[in-house]
């Protein structure tokens, strides 16, 4: 990536790294920390190897120097190594340990001491994570003395691929699968929307070379203490009998001989036949009964409901399947709507519902539905003491595999020890953990890729570009620096982390360019200031540049690519701020220069005051009056000559939107998206998003049509009334008032 910053324009200022000391992650219940035990440099032997889980062994094997084995501590046969006592409750090596491993799944006790290690797990994945959690203590400058006994809040803790567009690549979940064994994430629901053998061709076997993948990916899982969820989706053309659920049970079978033991089956986002909970749960009891219980290693299904979250609950749907579907069949959930944090009364009304506990599918920090956004902040908004109200707790990622890592990080944390979690100290460890060697330039980069934008679901994340200082111009300069050296140091760093930094470079060029042109937009200030036209041109037409090339930016722009995204960057702070700013620099540029102003954007129609007609009748504010609310503006034949600005209405660009205000000049009523006066300034303020409209000449008449959150509308005089149901004839007379 190109130099963004140009030296002429910005003076160079180095972040300063700080170092990042490593420490425990997920965040263990008890654990006791003493003086320093050895050298990080140390060697070690193993002791328990013939019982203990081989994937333990297999994985200190290959990230510590390992010089033997032992049935014993024999300090002879290894003078100059350490001990690693490791196995799982029962096994002779780790017997007088016995009484301090916490009695759960996947719990382990782990003792650090200048003699000796031990690693003693409840099973075999407490006895893997143990292993993990120490290759965490040694990975520290200082090999500190400890005792920690360690152990999940949630059974089934993980991650759902279940997102529309673009689905991760092999080499994306193999990566996955090493990062959930390292952060102790146990569960990977396979659901990719677009894959077509889960969902549009769902009774079809995978080709060979498919087939041969997955069972690579299962491998891989399954090496990590992954449980590989493959998920089908039935429900778009399902026929409800006998043959259908043949072919699930059949699809079933082949995934089974690929070494899948979990299975999930998915209804979300269907209507109608295929919503039916009567035959959902009819058909989920046929399948366990014809497939998972003639398998012994089977576990119990999941199942996403059609119905998947309260706002979109009704009738008894969900009360059929919690009384007619078998009781081990884990129901999934997404809270009060589609995208939503789950927290105890959530909890409460959908168990009391489902007869059991949920199975919650976490709609963050997935961004199918706002593609221009990476979703890179904190992770917060969850109840801290639903560990015991759910039966499995998984976040659906981005389909930015390695960018999503910064939430999966928290959601590891959250799921493992949910009372102690702290979302900011989580999203903070993260930084060092994923990228070490330029954790306080990525920092800047998720500060600066946060909140989702307006969409549909309402999610909004808060904390976006808290750097961002408006204090003084010297203040905008040094924010703006930070950013385009940010993104210059992260994208240095590829050659350490080339996945990451390949996912996010459209928003790294992006947030480059952002702080140039801030920069830029700040020395136009300075050129309006000293009253220097030519100079506030040339930056302008700079900036300009710099803005097109940022708008060029897509990602994933690929020959078969799914979803093809134009890059947002800090999308709730800095680039409104910057369009804001430049529009009103502009205007008043213009009220007193007119060198240069062919370079700006053409107005549909200068800012000014205007009468509105429609056949020769003038829109009247007929009942003026700035505390007056409710009423509207008719439609009449006279002109006003007594009071003429009744009938005077000023249009004007908004500056944050782009689009047209409208307002009476008499009494400064805006007009609202349905054509009537709505104005009061405790309930109803002016808001750009919903009172701005598009304006659109056509053979010397005008259409105005809604726009933002306003809905689509063209305006159009009924009776002698405006309303927002037209659409698109330019009937408009818009005359400028002389």
């Amino acid at each position: 990536m190109k130099k963004l910053l140009l030296s002429l324009l910005l003076s160079l200022v180095t972040l300063v790294a700080t170092s990042q000391t490593l420490t425990i992650s997920p965040l263990p219940p008890k654990i006791t920390w003493g003086e320093e035990a050895f050298s990080n440099q140390t060697q070690f032997y193993i002791v328990g190897a013939e019982y203990a889980d081989s994937d333990a062994i297999k994985l200190l094997s290959e990230k510590l120097e390992i010089i033997g084995v032992s049935k014993k501590i024999n300090a002879k046969k290894f003078p100059s190594a350490k001990p690693i006592v490791l196995g799982e409750k029962g096994d002779k090596a780790v017997a007088k340990f016995q009484k301090s491993i916490p009695a759960l799944n996947e719990a382990y006790y782990l003792e650090v001491t200048p003699d000796h290690v031990v690693i003693a797990g409840n099973d075999n994945n407490g006895t893997f994570y143990g292993a993990q959690t120490l290759l965490q203590i040694l990975s520290q400058p200082k090999v500190m003395q400890c005792q920690i006994q360690d152990y999940p809040s949630v059974a089934e803790r993980g991650v759902i691929e279940g997102f529309y567009g673009n689905p991760w690549s092999h080499k994306d979940r193999l990566r996955q699968f090493d990062f959930y064994g390292q952060y102790k994430m146990n569960t990977y629901v396979f659901g990719p929307k677009d894959d077509p053998y889960h969902r549009a061709r769902w009774r079809e076997p995978y080709p060979a070379n498919e087939a041969a993948q997955l069972k690579e990916l299962v491998d891989a899982a399954h090496k990590n203490k992954v449980k590989f969820v493959w998920a089908i989706h039935p429900a778009a053309d399902i026929k409800w009998g006998l043959e259908d659920y043949r072919n699930v049970v059949n699809k079933l079978n082949t995934m089974y001989d690929l070494g899948i033991r979990s299975f999930a089956i998915f209804f979300d986002d269907v209507w109608g036949e295929g919503a039916r909970a009567d035959k959902q749960a009819e058909l989920l009891n046929y399948l366990t009964d014809e497939f998972v219980r003639k398998h012994t290693d089977v576990e119990p299904l999941i199942m996403c409901p059609s119905q998947y979250n309260k706002s979109w609950s009704s009738g008894d749907y969900l009360n059929i399947l919690g009384t007619q579907m078998y009781p081990e069949v884990r129901i999934m959930w997404t809270g009060n709507s589609v995208v939503d944090m789950i927290e105890e009364n959530d909890m409460k009304w959908i168990n009391d519902q489902i007869k059991r506990k949920a199975f919650i599918w976490l709609n963050y920090p997935v961004n199918d539905y706002c593609q221009s956004r990476m979703l890179m902040g904190k992770t917060y908004g969850n109840g801290l003491n639903i560990n015991d109200m759910v039966s499995g707790f998984c976040s659906n990622p981005m389909e930015y595999a390695e960018a999503s890592k910064v939430s999966l990080y928290s959601i590891a944390d959250y799921t493992w020890n949910m009372p102690a979690y702290d979302s900011v100290s989580s999203w903070e460890r993260a930084m060092g953990a994923l990228m070490p060697t330029c954790a306080e330039a990525f920092k800047v980069f998720c500060e600066n890729n946060v909140d989702l934008g307006p969409t549909g679901h309402g999610l909004r994340r808060e904390g976006e570009s808290p750097n961002f200082n408006r204090s003084s111009k010297e203040a905008l300069i040094k924010s703006f620096e930070q950013m385009v050296i940010a993104a210059e140091k992260v994208y240095a760093d590829k050659k350490n982390h080339p996945e990451m930094v390949a996912e996010i470079e459209p928003w790294l060029r992006s947030m480059g360019l952002l702080g140039a042109r801030g920069a830029i937009c700040v020395k136009m200030m300075d050129a309006l200031e000293q009253k220097d036209s030519t100079a506030f041109i040339q930056f302008y037409r700079l900036q300009t540049k710099l803005e097109q090339e940022q708008k060029a930016i897509i990602s994933r722009n690929y020959e078969g690519s799914i979803v093809k995204a134009k890059p947002v960057v800090s999308g709730d702070v800095i680039t409104p701020w910057l369009a804001e700013t430049i529009a009103n620099l502009i205007k008043a540029y213009k009220k007193d220069y007119t060198y240069g102003i062919e370079y700006f954007p053409v107005q549909a129609i200068d800012d000014g005051e205007y009468f509105i007609k429609v056949n020769g009748e003038y829109l009247t504010n007929a009942q003026a009056g700035a505390d007056r609310v409710g009423d509207y503006p008719i439609f009449q034949a006279e002109r006003d000559v007594i009071n003429p600005q009744r009938q005077q209405w000023m249009i004007e660009l908004n500056s944050k939107t782009g689009r047209y205000k409208i307002y009476n000049k008499q009494d400064g009523r805006y007009l609202n998206e349905a054509g009537e006066f709505w104005y009061n300034k405790e309930r109803n303020p002016f808001d750009p998003q919903w009172h701005t409209y598009l304006l659109f000449k056509q053979e010397g008449k005008w259409s105005i049509q809604n726009a933002g959150s306003g809905s689509k509308g063209y305006w159009q005089k009924e009776g002698n009334r405006l309303n927002n149901k037209g659409t698109g004839a330019c009937i408009f007379e818009i005359e400028k008032v002389k």
